[in-house]
């Protein structure tokens, strides 16, 4: 067997503290400190939350996930390589002094951790289950802002969020009324992975954006805010790191129609008029996309198929009502839109919700008739 050579550690700040008799394995030698990698930056640091469960799902990944992609490769060979791990056994801790942070994204000052061995399958939790019992754990407002540093955490680990989780992410935020989190977090892309590249999320989280509206009755004030949730998304939409690169992964979330229907929100200022040409710049982008897409279809089949349907296109309606109520039917632009309306939209609405409203679950509401009531308020 290959003998092991002997760490040198070039830094004149980094103190080693050896026990008084030699160890025939260099590398058994416990740290007080040691430069983390630079491109993960601090460990991430979470308060206590209001519930003990989440404690504990936050503190496994800390320890099992986050604090390993911080180490360096001589050290992870030391927690995941059993020939290593009995060095982390003995007598003598090995410890390893590493810069932290918190969810303020304040620096948390440094922190000692042990280092303990650790078994990929047995000690490292899988991402999905795990993100979906953290989104089910989250009750206050003090515990949602715990999120941002867990994705940061998630990212810097190389760990990814599969869409559907991302996109369920965006729901749970926005019926907590906690959007504001979401754009925190898709302005934080290069950090937390929360990128606005595809429909899915994309529609989801200008929905949010509705959701606040909606969370707030309908009052001025919430729609007012819902607008700049809504016009700040979309600005993001149009930044370089949310923009995907190459023509793979799915149509542009910024030429999708359900996307542009949501626009409806911000589309009418308080006079309801076109304030800064907001409503025909939008009104243009989506029939110049209307061409791109072919037939519109969607309601037929089942009461699944018909919810869908409903979820992509009740938005469109009521931004395409909008905009028309805007522009002026008369008009050459809101004749068109009207047009479109008319033909394509009304109809795939209208057998959606029939198919809904025949076949669904008799109890509790669907989502895409939920949709459908909520966004025609937004033209009252």
């Amino acid at each position: 067997m290959a003998s092991h050579h002997p760490l040198v550690l070039r830094s004149t700040t980094l103190h080693l503290h050896l026990r008084q008799t030699y160890r025939p394995i260099p590398t058994s030698r416990p740290f007080s400190s040691t430069p983390t990698r630079p491109k993960n930056g601090p460990v991430p640091t979470f308060p206590p939350t209001s519930s003990p469960p989440l404690d504990a799902l936050l503190s496994t990944f800390r320890t099992n996930i986050f604090l390993p992609s911080h180490l360096l490769r001589a050290q992870r060979a030391l927690i995941y390589r059993r020939s290593q791990q009995h060095q982390l056994t003995g007598e003598d801790p090995i410890t390893i002094t590493l810069p932290t942070a918190s969810p303020t994204g304040s620096s948390g000052g440094t922190e000692a951790f042990t280092l303990t061995p650790l078994n990929h399958l047995r000690d490292e939790p899988a991402t999905a289950p795990a993100f979906r019992t953290l989104l089910s754990l989250l009750h206050t407002r003090s515990d949602w802002h715990v999120l941002p540093l867990f994705l940061e955490g998630l990212q810097r680990s190389g760990r990814r969020l599969a869409p559907a989780l991302a996109e369920k992410m965006v729901r749970r935020a926005a019926a907590a009324g906690q959007m504001g989190l979401v754009g925190e977090c898709a302005r934080m892309v290069a950090r937390t992975g929360v990128k606005l590249d595809n429909v899915g999320l994309a529609r989801e989280a200008l929905w949010g954006a509705v959701q606040t509206a909606i969370n707030g009755g309908w009052s001025a004030e919430a729609t007012a805010a819902a607008a700049r949730q809504a016009e700040g998304l979309l600005v993001l939409m149009e930044d370089p790191a949310h923009v995907r690169a190459g023509k793979g992964g799915g149509p542009d979330p910024r030429r999708a129609p359900e996307v542009l229907g949501l626009v409806a929100l911000r589309a009418r200022g308080p006079g309801k008029g076109d304030v800064g040409g907001r409503v025909e710049r939008w009104a243009r982008r989506m029939l110049d996309c209307w061409g791109e897409m072919g037939e519109v279809r969607g309601g037929e089949g089942s009461w699944w198929d018909a919810n869908r349907a409903l979820m992509v296109w009740a938005p469109v309606e009521v931004g395409l009502r909008a905009a028309v109520m805007v522009l002026g039917e008369r008009s050459e632009l809101g004749a068109r839109l009207g047009g479109v309306l008319r033909a394509d939209v009304e109809p795939v609405v209208r057998m959606a919700r029939e198919v809904l409203e025949r076949e669904g679950p008799k109890e509790g509401r669907r989502r895409g008739m939920v949709m459908y009531e909520e966004m025609q308020r937004a033209l009252e």
